[in-house]
């Protein structure tokens, strides 16, 4: 589109209409870019949070169920082991699109402080090994309490 035409004896200059719009589109993307990285970003800090808890959770196992403390901990214990089973699957579904997500914004050249797609394999790897912890030689431990 050229910037300045004549229609009679008005003559229309459109490049501050041209910078206006570039600038309001520059600002949607821009929105829309760090809503996806925030977001994306939120949901890798979670999956670490869950790790970290459920690995502590999972480190003091009780040995019998006599006393109310010992009683606390398996319920806590077991409650680590319930979330593993109901959280694993879906999050792990979840991280395919993650990486897309990743990938798309460094397409398009938006800065993140991290490599993120490091950190999203690193956290599901580490969610995969605790899964395996907890549903496997910690559930058998506390299964006959």
């Amino acid at each position: 589109m050229k910037t300045s035409i004549d229609i009679g004896w008005l003559r229309i200059n459109s490049s501050p209409l041209k910078m206006e719009l570039q600038k309001t589109v520059q600002e949607w993307i821009e929105m829309y870019t760090s809503f996806l990285l925030n977001n994306t970003i939120a949901e890798i800090n979670n999956i670490e949070k869950f790790i970290d808890e459920v690995t502590s959770g999972i480190k003091i196992l009780p040995e019998s169920s006599e006393s109310k403390r010992e009683k606390e901990l398996l319920m806590q214990v077991m409650t680590h082991l319930r979330d593993v089973k109901m959280i694993k699957e879906r999050t792990l579904e979840e991280v395919e699109p993650m990486k897309q997500t990743i990938l798309l914004l460094k397409k398009h050249q938006v800065k993140m402080d991290e490599d993120f797609l490091v950190k999203l394999e690193h956290g599901k790897t580490q969610l995969i090994e605790v899964s395996e912890k907890a549903l496997g030689p910690v559930k058998e431990a506390i299964l006959p309490l």
